[in-house]
């Protein structure tokens, strides 16, 4: 389960679902676009448009599924909480009568995520029901809080987070919103998938100054 504000939506994303996907050995990965989150300002972007986004960034992708969870918790109020969405989301096959079926979730996470996951609301938890992936790239993964942060983990949490080694990929989503800004329609094919590109101008593009 990767979850992000998809703000917008953007080429290293599907680099990083590929990554995991072939590192964990995955059958599926659930993109979770962002509702309410829990510790920041909401975007300017509505939680239904970068779902939308999202759904069409990764419709080619077969083993990419993308859930509305959070959106639809976050548009009757409530906060995007990933421990919620992950109960939810593995009650989902016995609901379809699918009750022997047998489902291992991964948490992918950022590695400048790791150190603060202890603190994310209920770990406890979260740290029983999915097992944890850390995306990192090579300046990332030399330093000593990165160790930290693993080692906290493993010794104070019982878990084997792995670790997916990515090379460096010089994409933002506040990259995205500046080339936007610009109107640059080219240079945005060069970010996000062909797929959203019209969405993107629309949404984050230049702005007619008021007469």
């Amino acid at each position: 389960m990767f979850g992000s504000m998809m703000d917008p939506p953007h080429l290293g994303h599907l680099a990083i679902v590929d990554a995991v996907h072939e590192a964990c050995a995955l059958d599926r990965v659930v993109v979770v676009p962002s509702g309410i989150p829990p510790h920041r300002a909401a975007p300017g972007v509505s939680a239904r448009a970068r779902l939308t986004m999202a759904v069409r960034a990764f419709a080619d992708i077969d083993h990419v599924v993308v859930s509305d969870t959070e959106v639809e918790r976050g548009e009757h109020g409530e906060p995007g909480y990933m421990v919620d969405t992950v109960e939810e989301l593995l009650e989902l096959p016995a609901q379809l009568g699918y009750d022997d079926l047998a489902v291992e979730a991964t948490l992918v996470v950022g590695a400048d995520q790791a150190a603060a996951l202890p603190r994310w609301h209920r770990f406890d938890r979260l740290s029983q029901l999915a097992r944890v992936a850390v995306i990192a790239r090579p300046d990332q993964v030399e330093t000593g809080e990165f160790d930290e942060a693993l080692r906290v983990l493993r010794d104070d949490w019982g878990l084997a987070p792995i670790v997916v080694d990515m090379p460096a990929v010089a994409i933002s989503s506040t990259r995205v919103r500046e080339v936007a800004a610009t109107g640059d329609r080219d240079a945005l094919r060069a970010l996000v998938p062909g797929a959203i590109v019209s969405d993107v101008l629309r949404l984050y593009g230049p702005r007619t100054a008021p007469a």
